[in-house]
């Protein structure tokens, strides 16, 4: 059994696994297959998520065959290399990650995620290589599903499908996780030396899947009110340009075809107006002429009237005189 990391089964598998991711990342860099520095910085996860995935199955299927007994799972796997292989292969993908992302893409290196997390990751697997634990962190690989598809999702953008990887971390990182604890705790119980530190390996991680997972719900709900957003907001635009095209249509179309035809319309009917108008301030020859008549009559008259007012006044000035005294009879008092 290889319980150290400086085995020369251990050693080989660093340099080669090296050597693999080198040239991969190589490949994808200089043929400019990652445009991007997020494209470069998901493409050797994309390789170790999709290797380590592939070889947590059948270890997931035995453990899953035999209701989840850790005695009898270690057991099965306790002689078997290739496990520590495959860890081997993990570890060099986070220091590498570490290395070569520091220069390559170092702003897509974060504190969290990076390097306490690829740091931790190397103590625990040296640990577990150590204690012959290789075959339980390579079943736990399982969890690397998620990160396969994220992975997949970051170098090419047409891949990404976020309901898949909701889906895939939920079975394996919260749902089998939980499963297996429960299954750590049960063997603890009844082997406390054996099996605690295991249980206290796996707890510990767990954690951090379920914090994961809530930031990403809280994206997912962030994103689809953004989303209904923006087509609340087109919706809207889109209305008031119709309202908009609607007016304009109203103003400039007419039943005998276009602008002339209403344009015309409405000459006319100003015209009409305006002679009505002229009509009722401006009077005719014929008024004109009646009144005319009118006064001139109403001259005669006058002239008449004053002749005869000048008449009455000679007379009663007359009867009123001296002469008309003397001239005149007296008059006969009886």
């Amino acid at each position: 059994m290889i319980s150290s990391i400086f085995h020369p089964s251990v050693i080989t598998a660093s340099l080669l696994s090296s050597f693999i991711f080198i040239s991969w990342f190589t490949f994808w860099n200089t043929t400019k297959l990652a445009r991007t520095e997020r494209e470069r910085a998901y493409v050797c996860t994309l390789l170790s998520s999709s290797v380590t995935s592939l070889s947590s199955l059948p270890l997931v299927y035995q453990f899953l065959k035999n209701g989840g007994d850790f005695p009898e799972f270690m057991l099965a796997y306790q002689s078997s290399h290739w496990p520590v292989f495959v860890t081997t292969f993990f570890m060099t993908f986070l220091f590498l990650d570490l290395t070569m992302g520091s220069y390559f893409y170092a702003n897509k290196i974060e504190l969290l995620t990076g390097w306490i997390h690829h740091i931790t990751y190397l103590l625990t697997l040296i640990w577990a290589i150590h204690q012959g634990y290789c075959a339980i962190f390579i079943m736990m690989c399982s969890l690397e599903l998620p990160t396969f598809l994220l992975a997949l999702g970051s170098v090419r953008s047409k891949f990404r499908r976020d309901y898949l990887f909701a889906t895939a971390f939920l079975l394996t990182r919260i749902l089998f996780h939980a499963f297996t604890i429960c299954r750590a705790w049960i063997a603890a119980n009844s082997n406390p030396g054996a099996y605690q530190s295991i249980l206290i390996a796996l707890s510990s991680f767990f954690p951090v899947h379920c914090y994961w997972f809530f930031g990403f719900i809280k994206q997912q709900v962030r994103l689809a009110n953004k989303k209904r957003e923006k087509l609340v907001a087109a919706s809207n635009h889109n209305l008031i340009k119709h309202s908009n095209k609607v007016k304009i249509n109203v103003v400039t179309k007419s039943p005998s075809n276009g602008i002339q035809s209403t344009a015309s319309r409405l000459v006319k009917n100003t015209l009409t107006t305006t002679t009505m108008l002229i009509q009722r301030t401006v009077p005719s020859t014929s008024t004109i002429t009646t009144h005319k008549r009118q006064n001139n009559t109403n001259l005669h008259e006058f002239a008449s009237s004053s002749s005869s007012s000048d008449n009455n006044n000679k007379s009663t000035a007359y009867i009123t005189s001296s002469s008309f005294h003397q001239s005149s009879p007296p008059v006969s008092v009886h």
